[in-house]
């Protein structure tokens, strides 16, 4: 078997931590600790335990759907375009909520380090700003912005390799864990899956793996399980240097001011700090968004949503134009009119969740077909899994309102879908006729 232009394990492992850590650690871990206390850094792997049947499942439909992959192909491959559709435009929603969660908390984050007030009272200019500055960078050639996450993946990863290292020297074995907090790790599950969505990315690199598809799930459970290992050591060298209470009103930003150095040093320190993590925040945008609008295209280009000729046109730099101007509109909206945290998570969560879910009944039709027994076990367990996420991730909703902007969303795509379907089939039965 011809292995060359491949990818080996340890890239593909890789690739899919890179994915996976990002901004979200950054911005949880403080909302953790303020619901769990000292006991928050158990929510890593607790919750991560929860998450991993789903997780295992997207990895195994990628073996099962072999192909261009993504929630469309898989969930229409074993039921119909409608139910690939629904999950793919989930799936998008649910990113949408994603990217106006991480620009939240950046311009909380700026605010806070710049002390801009100008931007405090007037949080709708720099929402704005943003969302012209990605939908800009969004248009320029792909090779391009390849050499901005080259810089971003090693600024991002500089704190969390601090933090860690750092655990070694701030050990302390009088630290007392109050077990009582453990009660309070399910108030936890929004902000913590979202810091750990990314894996199902890996899922369409299958054929570019060195050993075929069949890799992918080694792939998924290797890179998970290490992603789940840096989010937990992280988390527990914050709680060592800062303190609960400190961590859980300062946020992860602050914990230079902890270490215990000379004030000019402790400042120098802050800086880079801040920056490296309000960088790495800003990054997070720009690769979300980047996937937003390449959902839009690939939706666009198989004519499942109105507007399907201008919004695949695209520019010299092969970017589609149109369909990055659409995103940063809905993006603007998006987070102009929702700014509290814990309904971002939760949207987002959901989102997700529905792409999710389609695909779990993909996979399980399709190991029933099989009468594969051990898997379609496997596949029960992602059911009861993201049961649990969905409960947990609507206790952040404070009223059913907050839910409006996914029920429309969800909404106006099936009348989209609906139209270009019915469009199709009189062009087709036209076509028959002549």
């Amino acid at each position: 078997m011809q292995e060359k232009g491949k990818i080996s394990f340890s890239s593909a492992v890789l690739m899919s931590i890179n994915i996976m850590v990002g901004a979200g650690i950054m911005a949880a871990v403080g909302p953790m600790t303020g619901s769990a206390g000292s006991t928050s850094f158990l929510g890593w792997p607790v919750i991560g335990l929860l998450l991993f049947p789903v997780i295992w499942c997207m990895a195994k439909a990628a073996q099962l759907f072999p192909g261009e992959g993504g929630f469309y192909h898989y969930c229409s491959s074993a039921m119909n375009p409608f139910a690939g559709f629904v999950a793919h435009w989930g799936y998008l929603l649910g990113y949408l909520g994603t990217a106006a969660t991480l620009a939240t908390v950046l311009r909380n984050g700026f605010v806070s380090n710049t002390g801009i007030e100008f931007f405090q009272q007037y949080p709708m200019a720099f929402n704005l700003i943003l969302v012209v500055l990605y939908t800009l960078i969004n248009l320029i050639g792909v090779e391009k912005i390849s050499k901005i996450q080259s810089i971003a993946t090693l600024v991002k990863i500089t704190p969390i390799v601090m933090v860690i290292a750092l655990l070694v020297f701030y050990f302390n074995p009088d630290l007392s864990f109050d077990l009582k907090g453990m009660g309070n790790l399910g108030m936890t599950v929004s902000t913590v899956i979202f810091a750990y969505w990314g894996p199902e990315a890996c899922c369409s690199i299958g054929g570019l793996l060195k050993g075929g598809p069949q890799k992918v799930a080694s792939v998924i459970l290797v890179g998970f399980f290490a992603t789940m290992a840096l989010y937990f050591f992280f988390h527990l060298g914050l709680l060592y240097i800062m303190g609960p209470e400190n961590l859980a009103t300062y946020g992860a930003i602050e914990f230079p001011r902890f270490l215990g150095l000379s004030p000019a040093v402790g400042s120098a320190l802050q800086v880079g700090i801040s920056c490296a993590i309000l960088f790495s925040w800003a990054n997070s945008i720009l690769v979300v968004s980047m996937a937003n609008i390449t959902n839009i295209y690939s939706l666009a280009s198989k004519k499942l949503i109105l507007g399907d000729k201008l919004l695949t046109t695209v520019n010299k730099s092969q970017r589609p134009v149109y369909a990055a101007v659409a995103h940063g509109v809905v993006f603007f909206a998006f987070i102009t009119f929702v700014q509290d945290l814990d309904v971002l998570f939760s949207l987002t969560n959901l989102g997700v969740i529905i792409a999710f879910v389609l695909t779990l009944v993909a996979v399980f039709l399709t190991y029933l077909k099989q009468r594969n027994y051990p898997q379609l076990a496997v596949t029960v367990l992602g059911f009861g899994s993201c049961s649990a996420l969905i409960y947990y991730s609507a206790l952040k909703i404070p009223s059913v309102m907050y839910v409006l902007p996914l029920v429309i969303g969800m909404t106006l795509g099936i009348i989209m879908f609906q139209i270009q379907r019915a469009r199709q089939s009189k062009l087709s039965l036209a076509l028959q006729e002549a």
